[in-house]
Formats: structure tokens, C-alpha cells, sequence
């Protein structure tokens, strides 16, 4: 089957697009998007543990703000997170997941960053 020009060029535009994925400015200090990935899930991870931990001693008192900024962390790296038990359980992602993941790794870092200061802001 013949693939028509117009199918060529966009087969050729999607993986090439791909291939040239450029890292965001927070990124710059990585070699490439998959270090950056993996170090803001790491960070991601360390931050909840720590969170947990300090929720299991009682350090923390109800506040709305932290809570607040913990959901909006949640929210930016859902994307993130669902790559990652893709990744760990074998299974293959569409290229568009993928690129839907590159797009949304930025905020998600962001956010991160956002929760670890507010959580040094309160901790005594």
C-alpha cells in the first residue's frame, strides 16, 4: 500500500518532531528530556515521602495552603506519573501521550518546586 505524499510528510514531521525534542529552559543542566524526566519524578517522589513523613509525626498542622499546593503538584504531574507505570509495567505509549507528557513536565517541576518552598516557609 502507497503511502500519498501528504501521509509521508506528516509520518516524517511526527517523528522528527520527536527526535528533536529540545529540553525547557529548567532543564538545561541535563543531557537529555529523559534525565530531566526522571530527576523531576525523583524529586516528585522524595517531596511525598517527606510530606508523608512529616503528616505520620504530627509536624504538620491542617493547612490550606500546603494541602492546596500538594493537589495543584498532583495535578501538573498526573501525566508524569501515568508515564512512569507505563514505563515500569513494559507497556508501549502512543507518541502522542508522550508528547502530551513532554508539554506538561515543566509545570509539573514547577509546581514541585512551589510545594518544597512553601513546606520550608512553615517547618520551623
Amino acid at each position: 500500500m502507497a503511502l500519498s505524499g501528504f501521509k509521508k510528510f506528516l509520518i516524517v514531521t511526527l517523528l522528527g518532531s520527536t527526535a528533536c525534542t529540545t529540553l525547557p529552559p529548567a532543564a538545561k543542566a541535563y543531557d537529555n528530556f529523559s534525565d530531566y524526566a526522571e530527576s523531576v519524578f525523583r524529586h516528585q517522589n522524595v517531596l511525598i515521602s517527606r510530606l508523608m513523613m512529616l503528616n505520620d509525626s504530627d509536624a504538620l498542622d491542617d493547612n490550606e495552603k500546603l494541602e492546596t499546593a500538594e493537589q495543584d503538584m498532583n495535578d501538573a504531574c498526573h501525566l508524569l506519573n501515568e508515564y512512569a507505570e507505563h514505563e515500569m509495567s513494559g507497556e508501549s505509549m502512543g507518541l502522542f501521550f508522550k508528547r502530551e507528557v513532554q508539554s506538561s513536565i515543566e509545570d509539573c517541576d514547577h509546581k514541585i518546586r512551589n510545594l518544597e518552598t512553601l513546606l520550608t516557609e512553615i517547618l520551623p
